[in-house]
């Protein structure tokens, strides 16, 4: 099995410094960029929590980010010689998509520098397959405090498609709202919707079991339906093992899960699609036909 070395401190502060960039449409001002991260809330470090450096009359991590901007100058990842202006280059938005790759890569729970607000960024305006997206929610959702969203009555109309990230060649990539995902799980009393009765364990600091959350119609299918996926009625908690089994199991495992769940919430799904739809058409969407 591959494994990677774990991504440092300094390759956080990188890719929080390229990823600012591209967001400021490939560079602007030193003043402009660190106040778009500090506004953001991208990194642990900020003007009301770190100290003065006492050779500049400035924070700590400002001058710390000035330091690694030489570094990556050097590297090929940021232009030199422009007075004042930060800009990345075509290397460098490159090296983002490894570091991208390297920060899914680290365990669920690890310690991070740069904070759950940059994480929740990130993650969701990155093109990645449904599959690796699943997963990185659920990495969010474990790096994040336990928090417990209230539980209110859904709506059972169909809602604007929601946020989206134009990447890769004009592809429509929706954005997953984690608090969305929390409170499916807790309408689910954090159990197995295949099974109440299929083992986990308490998930850490938290009072609840360890489940995961299943778009039963995938995220990519937003534009087919043209409504919002990312809803309550079409997230569900699963087991880890049951979760595996939809992305990776048999056919005949798939059918039967994907049945047993859409069975559960049919009219609570047509209701948010805005028209009726049958378990065929998802078992098409699942290629289990």
């Amino acid at each position: 099995m591959q494994t990677h070395a774990k991504m440092n401190q300094q390759e956080q502060k990188w890719l929080v410094l390229l990823y600012s960039l591209m967001e400021l449409d490939g560079g602007s001002q030193r003043k402009n960029v660190l106040r778009h991260i500090q506004e953001n809330g991208y990194w642990h470090k900020n003007d009301q929590n770190d100290v003065p450096r006492t050779t500049r009359n400035e924070k700590a991590w400002r001058n710390d980010f000035s330091y690694e901007r030489q570094h990556l100058v050097e590297k090929g990842y940021m232009q030199s010689g422009l007075q004042g202006i930060w800009q990345i280059t075509e290397a460098g938005r490159e090296y983002v998509n490894s570091l991208g790759e390297k920060l899914k890569d680290l365990p669920a729970g690890s310690e991070t520098c740069c904070t759950p607000d940059f994480l929740h960024r990130f993650f969701q305006t990155q093109v990645y397959s449904e599959d690796t997206a699943d997963q990185l929610l659920l990495e969010q959702l474990f790096r994040e405090e336990a928090l417990e969203e209230p539980l209110t009555a859904l709506s059972d109309k169909p809602a604007p498609k929601g946020p989206a990230a134009n990447r890769s060649g004009g592809r429509m990539v929706y954005l997953r709202d984690p608090s969305v995902a929390r409170r499916a799980l807790a309408y689910a009393g954090h159990r197995c919707e295949v099974d109440g009765t299929h083992p986990s364990f308490r998930r850490r600091n938290a009072d609840h079991l360890y489940m995961e959350p299943h778009h039963l119609i995938p995220m990519a299918k937003t534009e087919h339906f043209g409504v919002s996926l990312d809803r309550e009625q079409n997230i569900f908690s699963l087991c880890s093992n049951c979760h595996n089994q939809i992305h990776y199991g048999t056919r005949e495992d798939v059918r039967r899960i994907i049945s047993l769940l859409f069975r559960k919430r049919e009219r609570e799904i047509g209701s948010i699609l805005g028209r009726d739809i049958t378990l065929e058409e998802i078992y098409q969407i699942y290629h289990v036909t």
